[in-house]
């Protein structure tokens, strides 16, 4: 299972990075049309991610690193004391901040507690950046779930976005014990409410009867979890295979981002790490990335 859930850590990074090049693109002939290479990383299209260039990560993946490096560094995680960290960090970022971050800086400024600085953002990508807390702490499924929640609220308090942090959870979990993703994607679901039992039958449907394009312009090409958990169904219920589920997301327009890290992650963890991409390792902080997992893994001895 080690092997597997470093895939979905590896996965999650890559699916970020990957969708650098086209992120925030709706228009997919534009993208066709570019020199967007689908075999390795790209320069970003857009005028949304200055200063980042192939191998670099979103805003997305840059959280999940500083949160990577917390959990490394922490002798236990604490919401209180990575709210101190993520503050720093992002009050130094150069690159893209989202509304999301913009209004928990505001309210730690005021000094509301790391508990209540959330805000009612419904953005997919805080569900995809949990991945390291589930490598870390896997062995405690509670503590692992519990740490998911507060990290969710910390930016994000929205019971949707709640909701669908425990089921990518859940469906993480399984699939790194070799559950099968097309039935644990259903039968997970059943334990939840009833928009999301939704979500995920829309995603299922249209495998049968949409392309990857139309199917998520379809279900929603954009931030928002209620049409990107979808989109990432649609596509882990299409594709088996890592790069061409990442190539089909990236060309599919919008976030890409949000969706590549949820498809990365749960794809990694049903294949393990000979499943990536032969340049995984290719990305700028690939080195922080390793070492970070280094030390995770000798704490957990």
């Amino acid at each position: 299972m080690k092997n597997r859930l470093q895939a979905a850590l590896w996965g999650a990074f890559y699916g970020d990075a990957y969708a650098l090049g086209a992120h925030w693109l709706y228009d997919t002939q534009q993208i066709s049309k570019s020199a967007f290479d689908a075999k390795q990383f790209n320069d970003p299209l857009s005028d949304y991610h200055p200063g980042k260039s192939a191998g670099d990560f979103t805003h997305y993946g840059d959280q999940m690193l500083w949160l990577l490096d917390a959990i490394a560094h922490d002798e236990n995680f604490s919401i209180q004391t990575f709210s101190t960290t993520w503050r720093a960090n992002m009050r130094e970022y150069t690159g893209y901040v989202d509304g999301a971050s913009k209004h928990t800086l505001q309210e730690l400024s005021t000094g509301k507690n790391s508990l209540g600085c959330g805000s009612s953002s419904h953005d997919l990508s805080v569900v995809g950046r949990m991945m390291p807390l589930i490598y870390a702490y896997h062995n405690d499924m509670d503590k692992m779930m519990e740490y998911v929640k507060l990290h969710t609220v910390f930016t994000h308090m929205t019971k949707e976005l709640v909701e669908s942090a425990a089921y990518f959870n859940e469906l993480i979990m399984a699939v790194s014990m070799g559950a099968d993703i097309a039935r644990s994607i259903e039968d997970i679901a059943l334990a939840y409410s009833e928009p999301l039992q939704k979500w995920v039958a829309q995603g299922v449907t249209k495998v049968e009867t949409h392309e990857p394009i139309e199917a998520i312009k379809a279900l929603g090409q954009s931030c928002s979890v209620e049409g990107g958990f979808a989109a990432v169904i649609y596509l882990l219920a299409r594709f088996s295979d890592f790069q061409e589920a990442m190539e089909a997301n990236v060309l599919s327009g919008g976030d890409s981002a949000a969706r590549g890290m949820l498809v990365g992650t749960v794809l990694g963890a049903s294949g393990g790490m000979e499943v990536l991409p032969f340049n995984y390792n290719a990305m700028s902080n690939a080195n922080e990335i390793s070492k970070y997992i280094e030390m995770i893994d000798a704490k957990n001895t």
